[in-house]
């Protein structure tokens, strides 16, 4: 990755977080006394709350703090960070955003949601990817500043805006370009650096999984899919194996359980490092795979579902009847109560033989058909 590419283009989540952090350290800096404007969007209030002691910081010392977001209501926010609340179905809700500006120094982040992931990813925020840029060029800042006044318009507060107005009036001045492009590439550089880094402590927690099968549980992922926003879409496969305690009543407790490891290794087939698959209960399982297309996450199960009908050519030979149905969704928690109600208007089937041991007969009456 060379320094160009590593402050523009698609960046990772990782580098959108050096980058912030830069530009909000930035704005802490000692030894200046000028008017500050500080603009930031951070699509949802759980991504804030890890930078709320920042801005109450940056609150302090600055003109005006204005921090954007989707929320039901008016957010808890420090003393002077004014809150401007967006329309999840706008696109300032997808951005990821950091402008300061003051009359001689300026420094931004700016990027858009993709809606996709890194597949390689150990988590799902980890995973998040973003069209975006940043630096510290005060012309871009400049600009950026001015986007977002605009674009907020009148849900900012008339003092916001005057004090946004007075900081924009106050850059007469020329950029210091040979500085700022000094200084930036300096940070390009150790930000590259950074991004290459492992984390110093894992990103995701050891799932907890389920002792039959080495599935996770439910429980397991929460750490794996980590904030509760909406951000990232999921898509969604339920898997019921309607005869699954049958074949432990009928064939006893070994063979339920090498069919229950040939259903979770097909189960496991073909997920990509990111997606998880769970055991929610003893005949259901459930696929989680972010930001998977309608028509390829469709394709998947209804592969699943042939290979699993499939498996009584594997040992220990025993015949199932799987469904299976898919949603693509961005609600947390998981709607699996929504997946279970369109489970339902799949058809059960039945484990063959029937238990009573009875061939079916022609004419239904009970009467074997044969001799």
């Amino acid at each position: 990755m060379t320094d160009g590419e590593a402050r523009a283009g698609v960046l990772s989540k990782r580098a959108l977080v050096i980058a912030s952090h830069a530009v909000e350290r930035a704005a802490l800096a000692e030894g200046t006394d000028e008017n500050m404007v500080v603009l930031a969007l951070f699509q949802r209030l759980p991504y804030f709350e890890r930078e709320r002691e920042v801005y109450a910081r940056i609150a302090r010392r600055a003109a005006v703090t204005v921090v954007g977001m989707v929320d039901s209501g008016r957010p808890d926010l420090p003393h002077g960070v004014t809150p401007v609340l967006l329309r999840a179905e706008e696109s300032l809700a997808r951005e990821w955003s950091v402008a300061v500006l003051t009359p001689t120094f300026g420094g931004s982040v700016v990027a858009q949601d993709l809606d996709d992931v890194d597949p390689s990813a150990a988590s799902v925020e980890a995973a998040r990817q973003f069209q975006g840029r940043w630096g510290f060029r005060r012309d871009e800042a400049y600009a950026e500043v001015v986007r977002l006044r605009d674009a907020l318009g009148d849900r900012l507060p008339p003092t916001a805006r005057i004090k946004i107005d007075e900081v924009l009036k106050s850059v007469t001045t020329p950029a210091a370009a040979p500085v700022e492009n000094r200084a930036e590439a300096a940070l390009r550089h150790l930000a590259g650096r950074l991004e290459r880094q492992a984390p110093s402590k894992p990103e995701e927690p050891a799932l907890a999984t389920d002792p039959d099968t080495g599935l996770a549980t439910m429980a397991g992922i929460s750490g794996w899919l980590g904030a509760s926003t909406d951000t990232v879409p999921l898509g969604l496969i339920l898997i019921t194996v309607d005869d699954l305690d049958e074949v432990g009543r009928r064939h006893g407790n070994r063979v339920k359980m090498h069919t229950e490891q040939n259903i979770a290794d097909l189960i496991r087939e073909d997920l990509r490092p990111l997606d998880r698959a769970v055991r929610l209960g003893n005949a259901e399982f459930l696929l989680v795979q972010p930001a998977l297309e309608s028509a390829d996450l469709t394709e998947r199960s209804l592969r699943l579902e042939r290979r699993l009908g499939a498996l009584h050519t594997t040992y220990p030979f025993v015949d199932l009847h799987p469904r299976t149905t898919t949603m693509l969704t961005r609600k947390r928690p998981l709607p699996v109560n929504s997946l279970r109600a369109q489970l339902k208007q799949v058809p059960t089937a039945v484990l063959w033989p029937p238990s009573h041991g009875r061939l079916p007969t022609p004419n239904g009456n009970g009467s074997p058909w044969f001799h």
